[in-house]
């Protein structure tokens, strides 16, 4: 089947000199989408392609700085810090001709000219729509913080990776970029206009998560500690969490990627659908709290300081949950089980 491949814009706002980044979904900790930048535009016009090209006519468009083709979905948000700009999409535009096909990618551009700087490409798990659906690409919006950004792969993985690029050598400690992008066997040379990846969690492989369509949401960071969802979910049949013991909320080392704490409230024992929700991070009296809705339909809140368990396990402490899916709302009128509510 043809696929149809239609084009996204990324705009930017012109005569508007940004005085704060926007680095992660939400802008903050907070999640709020809420900016305290004045005189921004209330309107404005994408503009129309030049006649036999897909590039945008600018003339045409208006409170338009610039505009940069990524591929034909993006499910996520910009982020933008260091005067650098990551975004989420597909590879209906391929921009490397050792890439093509349907691949996951992270794309970065000049965040004043918008020139195309590095991706990062990512292989589909093969599982089709049950774990990596079609052409959704990364839907995570990445997290920038001190020249590295960290999202969720469409291969449930957690990745952190320079803002550089490969422009500036291979930093390491991972070295194997080459395999990580390479696919059926092929071969492929990074360069300059490759990412360069810092570490990796493979949320499937070290935990079990089960990820339903698409490994999603956003992290966030507190405490010097990466706070991510897994996207653990029901299988094809929309009936059975394959993997309901799996941790739903993880703690990653910053600097490392390794495990420092996971959740142990069983929400995967009684998730409805699947875990994309992105967690939010405060301080309330003081006190560095996680907020995060389950995929059980509960509002969690987490202390950040893991202790460990009788069986060695590093366990978020639970300090409170509110069901944000009440009995009544669960049931139609007739009093039948309502889809996805139970």
């Amino acid at each position: 089947m043809k696929h149809i491949v239609a084009f996204i814009l990324f705009t930017l706002f012109n005569n508007l000199v940004f005085s704060s980044d926007w680095p992660e979904w939400g802008g903050t900790g907070y999640n709020n989408m809420a900016s305290s930048d004045t005189g921004i535009p209330s309107a404005m016009e994408p503009g129309k392609r030049k006649k036999g090209s897909e590039e945008i006519d600018l003339s045409t468009t208006k409170n338009v700085k610039w505009a940069a083709k990524i591929g034909s979905q993006s499910y996520g948000t910009p982020t933008i810090a260091d005067g650098k700009i990551l975004i989420g999409t597909n590879n209906e535009s391929p921009r490397d001709a050792q890439h093509e096909g349907d691949r996951g990618i992270i794309m970065c551009f000049d965040e004043k000219k918008g020139d195309f700087l590095w991706q990062l490409v990512i292989p589909k798990l093969g599982a089709g729509k049950v774990s990596d659906w079609e052409y959704l690409g990364v839907c995570s919006s990445p997290l920038i913080h001190n020249g590295r950004a960290y999202f969720i792969s469409n291969r449930c993985k957690v990745v952190c990776i320079d803002m550089e690029g490969m422009a500036n050598g291979n930093d390491g400690p991972y070295k194997d970029e080459e395999k990580f992008m390479a696919t059926g066997g092929k071969t492929f040379k990074p360069g300059k206009k490759d990412g360069d990846i810092i570490w990796l969690y493979d949320m499937r492989e070290e935990l079990g998560v089960f990820p339903h369509n698409i490994a999603s949401s956003s992290p966030k960071i507190i405490d010097g500690k990466l706070v991510v969802s897994t996207s653990n979910g029901v299988d094809w049949s929309h009936l059975n969490v394959p993997a309901p013991q799996a941790p739903c909320l993880i703690l990653l080392d910053l600097k490392t990627g390794e495990l420092i704490g996971e959740e142990a409230s069983k929400i995967g024992e009684s998730t409805m659908h699947c875990n994309w929700s992105s967690p939010m991070v405060a301080k309330v009296d003081g006190k560095s709290s996680i907020f995060f809705g389950g995929g059980d339909g509960y509002l969690y809140s987490f202390d950040p300081n893991a202790k460990e368990d009788d069986e060695g396990f590093l366990v978020l402490p639970e300090n409170w949950k509110v069901d944000g899916n009440l009995p009544e709302y669960r049931v139609d009128k007739d009093g039948k089980k309502i889809k996805y509510a139970t």
